[in-house]
């Protein structure tokens, strides 16, 4: 999975914020989602999935992969329940889905990566990968709201979804991807972090009312996301035995901030994207500033 070595990536939001606030044509900026959607994220997953290798231990591999699917299948399911009379229909989606998804890719892996090197970096992009399967099927389907099976059926077997299954079976067998799409397949994955940045930095412009009207919901859900079940994440799992460094990596993966999908999905299926929106950037800000103390006072995590 590619991430941005420092913080340069930033311009590209700022870009694409300064266009749309000039007057840039908005219409460029609505097609992105679509566009990663239905062929970069797929290519994404099909080189990150065929460029696995042995480098993590298999116990570790287990244990992340374990974590990541009973968390998942367990905060998921509570958030939706929880939210089940939320009054604000169209937030109850990006709410739930903020409680299970760590901006790993944009945000989480440089850090990952200085507090706990190459192996956290595997480790947190292997938890993605194995969180995917639900993201992508489940909570796009939610998302989507179609209620007719054939339909539902369809929406499950979307691109992504269909890209994270062919990446198990191409990373779990002898089969390779075909030299001859290996270069192209990468080219189209490398446009996946500079476009998401963009629409990012577009759907920033044309949302910056409501960045200056936080409101009390914004600010529970990223205080229950940074906080609270990192914690509680961190209690169990010292309770059930993880290893130390195990332990803190876990509890990070899941105190990262709001992920990018949920502005993308609210933004494609025309749910709340100026609170997605709010709750992406305050909780970026939060972790970048709590993480950025850790730095300066030379603190390492394991």
């Amino acid at each position: 999975m590619f991430q941005a070595n420092d913080f340069s990536f930033l311009i590209l939001i700022l870009l694409a914020f300064v266009l749309v606030k000039a007057g840039f044509d908005t219409k460029v900026f609505d097609s992105i989602p679509k566009l990663l959607f239905n062929l970069c994220f797929p290519a994404l997953i099909l080189i990150t999935f065929s460029g696995m290798d042995d480098d993590v231990a298999q116990t570790d591999a287990v244990l992340v992969v374990a974590f990541s699917v009973v968390y998942t299948i367990i905060v998921y399911p509570i958030a939706r329940f929880a939210l089940r009379r939320y009054p604000i229909e169209n937030r109850r989606e990006p709410l739930a889905l903020n409680m299970i998804l760590g901006n790993i890719s944009f945000v989480g892996l440089p850090f990952i990566y200085f507090f706990f090197g190459m192996w956290g970096a595997r480790l947190a992009i292997l938890f993605s990968a194995a969180q995917d399967f639900f993201i992508w099927s489940v909570c796009y389907a939610v998302f989507a709201g179609k209620g007719d099976i054939k339909q539902t059926l369809k929406t499950v077997l979307n691109p992504c979804f269909v890209a994270i299954l062919l990446g198990f079976v191409i990373a779990g067998t002898p089969l390779e991807i075909p030299g001859m799409l290996v270069t192209p397949i990468s080219m189209i994955a490398g446009m996946t972090v500079p476009l998401a940045l963009v629409c990012i930095g577009g759907v920033l412009a044309q949302n910056t009312a409501a960045l200056r009207h936080i409101d009390r919901t914004a600010v529970i859900s990223v205080a229950i996301k940074a906080f609270v079940l990192p914690a509680l994440v961190y209690v169990v799992l010292t309770a059930i035995g993880f290893s130390p460094a195990l332990v803190m990596l876990c509890t990070l993966v899941t105190a990262l901030p709001a992920g990018l999908l949920s502005v993308i999905f609210a933004k494609e299926f025309e749910k709340d994207v100026a609170f997605a929106n709010v709750a992406f950037v305050i909780s970026t800000v939060l972790f970048i500033l709590i993480c950025s103390v850790l730095f300066v006072a030379g603190i390492q995590l394991v």
